[in-house]
């Protein structure tokens, strides 16, 4: 787990730079002019926990989801019903369903395996 929570810590710190590097970017065309603020390290590992307990979070529901429905397999529609509280998220994950996965394979009319 050491290498996947390396891995996470980097992306949220690329993460966080990016989104202060577009803050600053905003307020230097703006009206004032901030210094470009930086994540301290602490921050990056605290942010980087609450992801990793997020995620935790999220695989036991997609788990449920997919026990409810009877099936041994999580499902793409298990991860839109996730999503469903966070109505931009839902959007955008339907927007990518639609267009990389239907109409391209054939569909089961119930897939309980």
């Amino acid at each position: 787990m050491d290498e996947e929570r390396t891995a996470l810590l980097y992306a949220v710190s690329a993460i966080c730079d990016a989104s202060a590097t577009q803050d600053f970017m905003d307020v230097e065309n703006g009206i004032k002019a901030k210094a470009r603020p930086s994540a301290s390290k602490e921050t990056l590992q605290i942010l980087t926990d609450v992801v990793l307990k997020q995620v935790d979070l999220v695989a036991v529901d997609l788990q449920q989801f997919a026990q409810h429905a009877g099936r041994k397999k999580i499902s793409a529609e298990d991860v839109l019903l996730c999503a469903r509280r966070q109505p931009d998220l839902a959007a955008t994950l339907q927007e990518y369903h639609r267009a990389n996965f239907l109409g391209s394979a054939t569909r089961k009319r119930k897939d309980r395996s």
